[in-house]
């Protein structure tokens, strides 16, 4: 069993044993600084610096009333088109004036929003340090671990009284990486494929080397990985023939790039990956690593390396998901839409894996 299993594992089964009785008790919990944090009631004012927090405290809470502002970047990234606009439409309507760059506070234009509680990343003490400094509530999340990722949606439902579905949120989570550990660890070891996460590609490529998604959970291996703590490294293309991964995946987040791109590029034409046309473009759902469906995307590369037996019925799934974090009732154009099959199309057997 992976690592990153077993924390989902522990961690479910931790939250069942301390979540609040009932919906509206006083909640008290320490954050990611280590620092208490006691809500006499569910705050019904939250701001959300952290970028991905609005989505994770819509997922939890269920609703958007109580999210009073937010990140621009959250605005831009997320909420003015894709998925989330279509489903959560009322979180373009959220103040997004929380920070003026990246995450750096609008003091002000938080205390005009009367907030009892901000979310706030704990890497930069002085990102902090002005709102705690003028009376506010700061909750700090620290990034970016899967523990981490577990603890956003934890908090959150310490946060909203909502820890029933935090706990369903993870124990979904678990109950997939679970089944899908049964069938990766039956597999040969000796012979996983190798991915490479590229995204981008000029003169110079860039691989992500070291990034937070366990691929092991997939069954599959990372020849870029150096154990440095480097997320992304430039590389040449020297370099990447002599890694000459056998699927090459390009992050959801590389919006400018699709597997087309690899395909009609001559230079790039005698790599395996390119010529086997095993290039994928990741669906939407991993375009955030904190949202709560993140832990889908390990199903869809496992069933890219190594078949739909790996995902079955995943239409189904991202709607059952969707369904069950959101309350979206995602129709068939969007659930294709999510997962890129327009850009993926050109791609070896997405098609016939993924309809």
């Amino acid at each position: 069993m992976s690592s990153r299993l077993r924390t989902l594992s522990a961690f479910t089964m931790s939250l069942a044993l301390f979540a609040p009785a009932t919906l509206h008790a006083e909640s008290s919990f320490t954050d990611h600084r280590g620092k208490t944090i006691t809500f006499e009631k569910p705050p019904e004012r939250v701001v959300a610096i952290v970028r991905s927090a609005p989505i994770i405290y819509r997922a939890v809470d269920e609703k958007a009333g109580n999210i009073a502002g937010m990140n621009k970047d959250s605005l831009d990234r997320y909420f003015t088109k894709g998925i989330y606009a279509e489903m959560l439409p009322e979180m373009a309507k959220i103040n997004s004036s929380a920070a003026q760059d990246g995450f750096v506070p609008n003091v002000e234009a938080i205390l005009a929003q009367k907030p009892d509680a901000v979310i706030q990343w704990t890497h930069d003490e002085k990102i902090i340090e002005p709102l705690e400094r003028v009376g506010l509530t700061v909750v700090g999340w620290q990034c970016c671990t899967e523990q981490d990722r577990l603890d956003y949606i934890t908090l959150t439902g310490y946060m909203t009284g909502r820890n029933d579905r935090a706990q369903a949120i993870l124990k979904t989570q678990a109950d997939t990486l679970k089944a899908l550990d049964g069938k990766v660890g039956k597999l040969d070891k000796s012979k996983l494929p190798s991915v490479l996460h590229i995204d981008k590609v000029a003169d110079q490529i860039q691989v992500i080397a070291n990034g937070s998604q366990d691929l092991s959970l997939s069954g599959v291996t990372n020849p870029a990985a150096d154990n440095t703590g480097e997320w992304w490294r430039t590389v040449d293309f020297e370099q990447l023939l002599v890694w000459n991964p056998d699927i090459i995946v390009i992050p959801a987040y590389a919006s400018d790039l699709n597997p087309k791109d690899f395909f009609d590029n001559p230079v790039l034409a005698s790599l395996k990956a390119v010529k086997e046309k095993r290039v994928y473009k990741q669906p939407v759902f991993a375009r955030t690593p904190d949202a709560p469906e993140i832990f889908l995307t390990s199903e869809w590369l496992a069933a890219i390396a190594h078949g739909i037996d790996f995902a079955p019925e995943f239409k189904k799934q991202i709607a059952d998901t969707y369904k069950l974090i959101y309350g979206a009732d995602l129709s068939a154009d969007q659930v294709k839409a999510i997962l890129e099959s327009e850009s993926n199309a050109p791609a070896t057997k997405y098609v016939e894996i993924f309809g």
